[in-house]
């Protein structure tokens, strides 16, 4: 169920959502657009916000089924070591190392 303080937090982190629609995001529907946008750019209230609302174990879920080959580096070292993902085999080297490079002029 979607509280006002959902709501609220989604507005104070805008932001993070700057390529679409306020009022067209479901934090259900949703949900790994909002997981991958906190997890890479958000601030601590809003990682607080995040794990209250989608727990730890459905940050997992993201992380092992999408988030490897969405996060940085350094962004996927971090959740891997936080939510004792380390040892899980399936877990690859970001596919972002290649596409965030600087512009070669």
């Amino acid at each position: 169920m979607v509280t006002d303080t959902d709501k609220q937090m989604l507005l104070n982190h805008r932001s993070l959502f700057w390529d679409v629609q306020m009022d067209t995001i479901d934090i259900v529907k949703h949900a790994d657009y909002i997981i991958e946008r906190f997890l890479e750019y958000g601030t601590l209230e809003g990682i607080r916000w995040l794990r209250a609302v989608y727990g730890d174990e459905r940050i997992k879920y993201y992380i092992l089924h999408r988030g490897y080959k969405t996060l940085s580096n350094k962004t996927l070292n971090f959740w891997k070591l936080l939510l004792n993902l380390e040892r899980e085999e399936c877990l690859q080297p970001s596919s972002l190392n290649s596409s965030r490079k600087y512009w070669n002029y």
